[in-house]
């Protein structure tokens, strides 16, 4: 049981990672909309990762499984969005 809420955290805590990464890189490309998107995910993580740790602490049978879903979804679409900006987004800032 312990197992699996600890390798729940480390998920939610690798997409929070993972987001903030996304906007350090963003500001350092200066994409607006990227930052703004990573900053608005980096908050939501924070929720999840809190929450999962409030499921160890309250000795829930298994963790939830949407909020791993979620949390890795939001990462990969902030990351793909990411990507897309910078090979698709127009002339780049120099």
């Amino acid at each position: 049981m312990l197992e699996k809420h600890v390798i729940a955290i480390g998920v939610v805590l690798v997409s929070a990672i993972t987001c903030g990464a996304t906007f350090l890189l963003a500001l350092y490309r200066q994409f607006a909309l990227v930052e703004v998107a990573a900053s608005l995910a980096i908050g939501v993580q924070l929720y999840l990762l809190s929450s999962s740790i409030g499921e160890l602490l309250e000795d829930k049978e298994e963790p939830s499984r949407r909020r791993l879903v979620g949390a890795s979804a939001i990462a990969g679409a902030l990351v793909f969005y990411f990507l897309v900006k910078r090979y698709l987004g127009g002339p780049r800032a120099s």
